[in-house]
């Protein structure tokens, strides 16, 4: 184990640092790529849901119109 210097700081290889650096850079990347895939996932959801959403109310506008019209039928 390393000593620290009169500063209070460890001192540490070059190679180490750009190691723990190069790493740190990929788990950021990997991190990133999986949030993006994400929210990719999540917009082609909404956009189902959406889609389902505007069927049901058409659904619903098309049995309220056949309803009205009945009651003015049966007047």
């Amino acid at each position: 184990m390393s000593t620290p210097n009169e500063d209070g700081k460890v001192a540490i290889s070059a190679q180490a640092a750009l190691n723990e650096t190069t790493w740190l850079k990929d788990q950021l990347l990997n991190r990133n790529l999986l949030l993006a895939q994400a929210v990719h996932e999540l917009n082609a959801t909404v956009e189902i849901l959406r889609k389902q959403l505007d069927d049901a109310n058409a659904a619903l506008e098309f049995e309220l119109a056949e309803k009205t019209v009945e009651k003015k039928g049966s007047k």
